[in-house]
């Protein structure tokens, strides 16, 4: 994919150019106010009727989201692999709402999955793109394609269908909106010193060896998944592209279908403290909230309160390093 002038590139190797793009795109947002950091409070709502994509939204969180957004009668798109579970979703819209999603079957672990996805996608002009599709521990590690496994389906396809439909878009006085779905642990990353060793998000090498595909996709690989979307909503949210923005959030700590693949032991204490762990339900609308309510750059939801990242994570160095190495999986044309 070529990328056009009113995407520009987000691939910004220096601090100047990085501050250069930043200037000419500063122009105001329409769709939502800022205050001081400290105070933000957002004046966004989902228009009637909004366009709403959401990946991952045959199954746990995804799919209570779908839910809640059906119920506002928006028109929404849910992506997934099993169209079993789609169609149970569906069925529930239809009964309770008198709404009937859409259904796009598709596997994100796969590259050329993720390009005809993201290309279809793109064409259909969303309002807002909730990009929730992830894994953990998944086996084997690597995918089909020789990709390492969590990377793959939980980061570089988020990039992938994110850069697709903002370099495709017609209309900048449309609002656009992404909502990409990250994890507490962005906030403990760095919390002691064992984080950096574990994970520089400043250093382009880290980042390249968090891709190099292996048997066995860990958490260690889904905790740099997260950080990277955190990183990847604000890359976008620092380019100031007109009426474009986008939010990470974390939803709140939930036993879902992703962590079947845990070794039996964790799963066993994630279990035992399901009492003290965020409900589906709530989790599901920790997610509609970022989509109807924006935050500005360096800003993300830990579950329904608005915090600031870890200024590593959003640092003008980590943002750098991201974008030389996940630039490589832009869609070309």
């Amino acid at each position: 994919m070529s990328v056009s002038s009113s995407s520009r590139r987000l691939l910004l190797g220096h601090t100047h150019q990085w501050a250069a793009i930043r200037n000419k795109w500063a122009e105001p947002i329409g769709w939502f106010k800022t205050t001081a950091t400290t105070s933000f409070v957002s004046t966004a709502r989902c228009s009637a009727m909004s366009r709403v994509l959401i990946t991952g939204g045959t199954d746990g969180i995804g799919r209570e989201a779908a839910l809640k957004l059906a119920a506002e009668q928006h028109e929404i798109t849910i992506s997934g692999r099993d169209p079993n579970k789609a169609k149970d979703v569906i069925g529930q819209c239809q009964m309770k709402f008198n709404n009937t999603p859409r259904f796009i079957q598709t596997d994100l672990s796969l590259e050329h999955e993720v390009i005809k996805f993201a290309s279809q996608v793109a064409e259909e002009q969303f309002d807002i793109c909730i990009l929730n599709a992830g894994v953990m521990n998944p086996k084997p590690g690597r995918t089909r394609e020789d990709r390492e496994a969590t990377m793959m389906t939980n980061l570089v396809s988020s990039y992938m269908i994110a850069h697709k439909i903002i370099d495709s878009r017609r209309d900048d006085q449309r609002s656009l909106h992404f909502v990409f779905s990250t994890s507490i642990l962005v906030k403990f990353h760095n919390a002691t010193p064992l984080g950096i060793r574990f994970f520089n998000p400043e250093k382009v090498t880290d980042w390249q060896k968090s891709l190099v595909p292996t048997d066995v996709s860990g958490a260690g690989k889904y905790a740099i998944s997260k950080i990277g979307l955190a990183t990847l909503s604000t890359s976008i949210s620092q380019c100031n592209l007109p009426n474009i923005t986008a939010t990470s959030v974390h939803p709140g700590t939930v036993y879902t279908n992703i962590m079947s693949n845990l070794p039996a032991r964790q799963q066993f204490y994630i279990k035992l403290a399901r009492p003290f762990t965020t409900s589906l339900a709530d989790a599901g609308a920790n997610l509609v909230r970022a989509a109807e309510n924006p935050l500005p750059a360096g800003m993300f939801y830990k579950t329904d309160k608005s915090s600031k990242l870890p200024e590593l994570i959003c640092s003008e160095k980590s943002i750098a390093a991201f974008e030389q190495v996940f630039e490589q999986f832009k869609i070309r044309n």
